[in-house]
């Protein structure tokens, strides 16, 4: 690549590196500093923060059923459980058994997926 391609590649992506961090909490302020961050601001208060941080440490369970066990293995998540009752496995947890989706679609959700993903 020549130089001049090098050069309006560089000028492009120097235009659109703003907008990749629009969101962020972060600003250019040239120089050798460059990117300096900025407190990040929350709408919850130090009390309610403490209050949502205790209420985690007594039950350390995440939304998805992760159990935080902290350290390297950081969280752990429920396993199925199978115990031999009458010459049988049968599923001693709460965990749902979820069937996998079908390989085949039909008509409809084949319609519906091209829609949203035009070839």
């Amino acid at each position: 690549m020549s130089i001049r391609t090098h050069t309006i590649v560089l000028a492009l992506a120097s235009m659109a590196l703003p907008a990749a961090f629009a969101q962020s909490a972060s600003v250019f302020v040239g120089g050798e500093r460059g990117w300096i961050d900025l407190p990040v601001q929350s709408s919850l208060t130090r009390d309610q923060v403490t209050r949502e941080y205790l209420a985690f440490r007594k039950s350390p369970v995440a939304p998805d059923g992760g159990r935080f066990v902290g350290g390297e293995m950081g969280y752990v998540f429920p396993q199925h459980t199978y115990a031999r009752i009458n010459g049988e496995w049968v599923c001693t947890d709460k965990i749902a058994h979820n069937p996998a989706p079908p390989a085949i679609k039909t008509p409809a959700e084949r319609s519906a997926f091209l829609r949203q993903y035009p070839a």
